[in-house]
């Protein structure tokens, strides 16, 4: 059975400056060890989360080991930090030295020329940066990569081509959307499997309640129903050969718009409300597959060593 992961949004919109850890309020000082409970309480024991420049690594890596919660951090979600090797050497500093530390050096390299300006080869040559230097201070880096594949073409996988070939690579992560994906789930698992050889993470993926493109391609669909998919086509994707380190469901907090970072309203794509309520459909697909037993988990067993 592979692992289902929380996922907390921690990016920066450099057009706007909407820091989503704020405005989720997914801060040590406020809700961030709650959110862990509550996704723990749905089965959700591992996460991915942030520890973006702007803000001190050491309180938040505290609010994970006080929950229990054990996490692969974000070093930058689309805001690059202006010293790359002081920001990893810091973040590195602050995690426990006799534990495995689990990063995600940049997420979604391809898209960084749209969100951040930056050119695509100067997003991995980031990436590439801060992994080293981070390898460099802590003697058991792990590192997961993510960037949207959501078909077989060839030019997506050009940033994580370039990662993995830099051999930095432990997972690769494919982020799948409803409103992107242009090939069934197994088929884009199965490619990315093949051409890399490593285990594979679903890193991002999740059902917007509203979201037109979602709606129109399956209607009726909530997101439990998307999970229950997801799953069906991991299992397939294992079927053939794939070796899965897990899905992360991403937003697990419901988020402001990102035009909007005022605005009272959220979009619904997580299991926690902004009330700390939770959804009840993506609660009861979670709770469907509880084991009754332990299970090893993902990307814990599989790179141990």
């Amino acid at each position: 059975m592979v692992e289902v992961i929380a996922g907390f949004e921690c990016g920066r919109l450099g057009w706007n400056g909407h820091d989503l850890l704020a405005t989720t309020r997914h801060l040590p000082d406020d809700h961030m060890e709650r959110h862990y409970g509550i996704a723990q309480a749905h089965g959700l024991v591992r996460a991915r989360d942030g520890l973006p420049w702007r803000h001190e690594p050491g309180p938040r890596l505290r609010a994970a080991q006080r929950a229990g919660m054990t996490v692969i951090w974000d070093l930058n979600h689309f805001d690059p930090p202006e010293d790359a090797v002081a920001h990893a050497r810091r973040a590195v500093a602050a995690a426990d030295p006799s534990a495995p530390l689990w990063i995600c050096p940049v997420n979604e390299p391809a898209l960084y020329p749209a969100l951040c300006g930056m050119p695509h080869h100067e997003a991995v040559a980031l990436a590439v940066t801060m992994a080293r230097v981070a390898r460099d201070h802590h003697s058991d880096v792990r590192i997961l990569s993510t960037d949207p594949i959501t078909g077989i073409g060839e030019r997506q996988f050009a940033a994580t081509d370039a990662l993995v070939g830099a051999g930095l690579v432990d997972v690769v992560g494919v982020n799948y959307y409803p409103h992107t994906a242009r090939t069934a789930l197994r088929k884009v698992l199965n490619k990315t499997a093949r051409r890399y050889g490593l285990p594979i993470m679903v890193s991002e993926t999740s059902w917007h309640d509203g979201h037109p493109g979602h709606h129109g391609r399956h209607p009726g669909w909530t997101k439990g129903d998307w999970l229950r998919h997801i799953l069906a086509e991991v299992a397939a994707a294992e079927a053939r050969g794939a070796t899965m380190a897990g899905v992360c469901w991403y937003p697990i907090v419901d988020c402001p718009p990102w035009q909007r970072p005022r605005a009272r309203q959220r979009w619904s794509h997580g299991l926690i409300r902004q009330d700390l309520d939770i959804d009840p459909h993506l609660a009861a697909a979670l709770h469907e597959r509880a084991p009754s037993a332990p299970v090893q988990l993902g990307f814990d067993y599989r790179m141990a060593g």
